[in-house]
């Protein structure tokens, strides 16, 4: 799949620990290696509170969660942030 990463991603792994700046390398590379989301091998999940045509979901990367926008076959990685934080700040506009 093509990935595009957003600038806020890279703000938040910046402030991330060593070990889940490593884990999240490893979720984009089986991101960019898959043909869909489905095919990844990733622990993912469709965010709830979208909108009609709204295609957000959350990676599980250890006790984080990186945001990404799905449109079949781009993947746009928006945030990662520790559990309890993203959900008050992804998806966009919330």
């Amino acid at each position: 799949m093509e990935v595009a990463i957003a600038r806020s991603f890279i703000k938040d792994l910046k402030t991330a620990p060593k070990q889940i700046q490593l884990a999240a390398d490893k979720a984009i590379k089986k991101l960019i290696e898959a043909s869909s989301l489905q095919a990844c091998g990733l622990d993912y999940t469709k965010m709830e509170g979208q909108k009609k045509g709204e295609n957000y979901y959350r990676i599980r990367v250890g006790d984080w969660r990186m945001g990404i926008e799905y449109v079949h076959p781009k993947v746009i990685v928006i945030r990662i942030l520790a559990r309890g934080t993203i959900y008050k700040h992804f998806p966009p506009g919330k």
